[in-house]
């Protein structure tokens, strides 16, 4: 069913690009922010299980135009993941149940190749990044601190190291791009997206809606 609507929407793309005539997008800079909507996802390594829950993140990049076709991206991806994970406990046939938040910031690189020159273009997409992920697992006591605030006077506050990791990512995507005006563009996508983490690699689909802003 996914497939055939992505298939049925370039289509249809093609045909209003083309009807509506070739429109040069000249090389040059262009900054954007995507929303993205990436799907929940159940995981198991070894006695481990993990259920990630689906999410809203944020997108940030800049990009260069080579071409009306071809463009170069980097950016910088940032999200908030709910999971559930569960593994044996410390007693045989007992098991530890964790409800928990990741927080994932991922610096990427990515390339576009727009299959038409019209301001309305399916275009495929690749990219490579590296996450930086907080488990927000504890993995040391609690430990208190105090300092001296020029304005608020003596301060205490308790903080807790939490357990990190990271990942190398990449993905492969399918998309629309519309030009809108000279100034701005809208971008519509789903991409299959990749975590390959130290025990496991788990993918995850995305659907990222954006404006661009052309210079």
């Amino acid at each position: 069913m996914k497939a055939g609507v992505i298939s049925l929407l370039v289509a249809g793309c093609c045909a209003i690009s083309a009807a509506a005539g070739a429109q040069s997008r000249d090389t040059g800079w262009e900054f954007g922010a995507d929303v993205a909507y990436q799907s929940s996802k159940d995981s198991n390594v070894d006695t481990t299980s993990t259920s990630f829950d689906d999410d809203i993140g944020l997108s940030l990049y800049a990009g260069y135009r080579m071409s009306s076709r071809l463009e170069f991206q980097f950016g910088l991806d940032w999200q908030t993941i709910d999971y559930q994970s569960t593994f044996p406990g410390l007693t045989p046939g007992t098991t530890i149940e964790l409800d928990s938040e990741l927080e994932a910031f991922t610096p990427f690189a990515k390339v576009n190749f727009n299959f038409m020159e019209g301001p309305i273009t399916p275009f495929i997409s690749a990219g490579i990044g590296w996450s930086f992920i907080d488990t927000n697992i504890p993995d040391a006591p609690p430990q208190t601190g105090c300092w001296w605030d020029p304005w608020w006077g003596y301060i205490c506050d308790t903080f807790q190291s939490t357990k990190s990791t990271d990942a190398f990512t990449y993905d492969v995507g399918l998309g629309v791009r519309w030009d809108v005006s000279p100034g701005y563009s809208l971008r519509l996508a789903y991409e299959k997206h990749w975590y390959d983490a130290e025990l496991d690699t788990v993918d995850f689909d995305r659907f990222k809606l954006g404006i661009v802003f052309v210079y």
